[in-house]
């Protein structure tokens, strides 16, 4: 008989392990949708464009010009004569007030000519506005009747008994204006408590003689800023030297901001003594170097050594032996080259006269002037590039003295441009490069005006209603 039978066991847990390491290897439904769901959001986030802002801002409009507001100082002695002018060529009235009182003025074909001793604020609409241009002028003396701007600088003022400036200020609307005027000499800033807050009532001008409110042997440089309203800037410059020579006074003309680079164009032809004058207003030093500009080139005088300026400081360099004799024959301009911004007057003076010349902006494409009586000439300088200048000019009936003259100008070169007498309105273009401008007239006196761009468009702001 056999044994007795024995009954395996088996061993424990080993079938039960095997399915259950089997099945520990596949991912529970919660496991899987717990990694979908944050995928799937991802991706659905993906795809979705968030709206878009709306503008809230726009960029004003370019529309044409319909309104321009120019500015005449007082009269000099013996400068009575008002030029008025429009490129446009059209006849109307333009509006004036002459002191506080109110007039016009009817511009035939685009001209017009008055006397008048006070201020006298012109305000063109219509077809009027386009190229309104104003001159006061007589006796030797002018200037450009400029647009109110909200900053100009003056360099080359005095406040001595032998050298004296006086700034007006004249306010072209009904509601006050105000500005500070900030001073430099040769050491630095110069505190003027009087020059600060300067409140000028609508309607009115306000002058201030700055030998009374800052007395100063130094050259001076100044900086108008309007941070209320509009106003127009202007300096008269007196000159009284001891001894038995008269007075001689002029406007001192405004420049538009201190540049690295710079033209002063004009320098006269006439024995003189001419003294260039230059402010730093920054805070670091700079240096300045000098170049004459002919017809023919540009060059370095021999002589003239490069001018250091401490920071925020006005130095004078005397130019008369090096802008006469041979070598000022066919100058022009003067060329400043600076390693920080700058400003920059040149003085011309003789026993019986005074005129000036200023550091002058470049006419990108178009210019227009009003021109005093006498012997004119247009010079060019600082051409970016070569290109054609084409002048046009009418009398005081309208009709054209110059139709289109065409002249060539180019890079480190000047021109001169002679002007009928008895032309009284000038319209300048420019193609394929811009150019520093100056008018020199003689009559019984040099006088020097700086030309600028003319304008003929206005920005028109974009205005909406608010989004609530």
């Amino acid at each position: 008989m056999g044994g007795p039978m024995t009954e395996r066991t088996p061993a424990p847990g080993g079938g039960r392990r095997r399915v259950a390491e089997a099945t520990s290897r596949r991912p529970s439904p919660l496991t899987l949708l717990a990694v979908a769901i944050p995928l799937l959001t991802v991706a659905a986030l993906g795809l979705v464009r968030p709206a878009d802002t709306p503008t809230t801002t726009s960029a004003p409009a370019a529309a044409p010009l319909d309104r321009t507001t120019a500015v005449c100082p007082p009269r000099l002695p013996g400068a009575d004569a008002l030029q008025l002018g429009s490129t446009s060529l059209a006849s109307g009235d333009v509006a004036l007030r002459i002191g506080r009182a109110d007039d016009t003025e009817t511009l035939d074909n685009g001209v017009a000519a008055r006397s008048e001793r006070q201020y006298v604020v012109v305000n063109g609409s219509g077809d009027l506005a386009v190229g309104l241009v104003a001159t006061r002028s007589g006796a030797g003396s002018a200037v450009g009747c400029e647009q109110p701007a909200p900053e100009r600088w003056f360099t080359g003022l005095g406040a001595s008994a032998e050298h004296t400036s006086t700034l007006t200020l004249i306010n072209p609307d009904k509601g006050p204006a105000v500005a500070d005027v900030t001073v430099w000499d040769g050491s630095g800033l110069v505190d003027v408590p009087a020059l600060r807050g300067v409140r000028v009532p609508g309607g009115r001008s306000t002058s201030f003689d700055l030998s009374e409110v800052t007395p100063n042997r130094d050259a001076l440089a100044i900086r108008v800023s309007v941070s209320r309203g509009r106003l127009a800037a202007s300096v008269v410059d007196v000159l009284d030297p001891v001894g038995r020579d008269r007075p001689v006074r002029e406007w001192l003309h405004a420049q538009a901001a201190p540049a690295a680079t710079s033209y002063v164009v004009g320098v006269g032809t006439a024995p003189a003594d001419r003294t260039l004058t230059l402010a730093n207003p920054g805070d670091s030093e700079v240096r300045v170097t000098l170049k004459l500009v002919s017809e023919d080139s540009e060059f370095a005088p021999s002589g003239v050594e490069e001018v250091t300026l401490a920071p925020a400081s006005v130095s004078e360099i005397d130019l008369s032996g090096v802008l006469r004799g041979r070598t000022a024959e066919g100058v022009q301009a003067l060329r400043l080259e600076a390693t920080g911004p700058v400003t920059a007057s040149l003085r011309t003076q003789t026993p019986g006269d005074l005129a000036f010349a200023v550091a002058g902006s470049t006419v990108s494409s178009e210019s227009a002037l009003a021109l005093p009586s006498g012997s004119k000439r247009l010079v060019v300088a600082g051409a970016d590039a070569p290109g054609v200048l084409t002048l046009q000019a009418w009398d005081e009936d309208g009709s054209a003295v110059v139709n289109e003259r065409r002249v060539e100008v180019d890079p480190a070169t000047a021109a001169r441009i002679r002007l009928p007498d008895e032309a009284v309105l000038a319209h300048v273009s420019l193609d394929r490069t811009g150019a520093v401008l100056s008018l020199e007239v003689d009559d019984r006196g040099l006088s020097l005006q700086p030309l600028v761009q003319l304008e003929t468009t206005s920005l028109v702001p974009d205005v909406r209603p608010a989004q609530r």
